[in-house]
């Protein structure tokens, strides 16, 4: 489970949770990420634009696209956020 893409599916569900110094932290976090793997660029896209004040379409498209190429389950995403909570 990609820890990047678990924190903005958290921040989409709860706008309101992380400061904007949280969202940078995850942002370059994911970044610095994505030279371990290639899903992780993925993960910097969704993360960055999460960071921006129109960053819902362009989350939404990036979250799409890494769990089209990653081939992970989104709801098991949902499912440990729920479990966190």
């Amino acid at each position: 489970m990609n820890p990047h893409i678990l924190f903005v599916i958290d921040h989409q569900l709860n706008p309101e949770k992380y400061t904007q110094e949280q969202l940078d932290k995850n942002a370059n976090a994911a970044k610095d990420a994505a030279d371990a793997y290639h899903a992780a660029i993925i993960a910097h896209g969704a993360a960055y634009t999460a960071t921006d004040a129109a960053y819902t379409t362009a989350t939404t498209y990036w979250l799409n696209e890494y769990f089209t190429r990653s081939g992970e389950n989104k709801q098991d995403y949902f499912n440990e956020l729920e479990a966190q909570s």
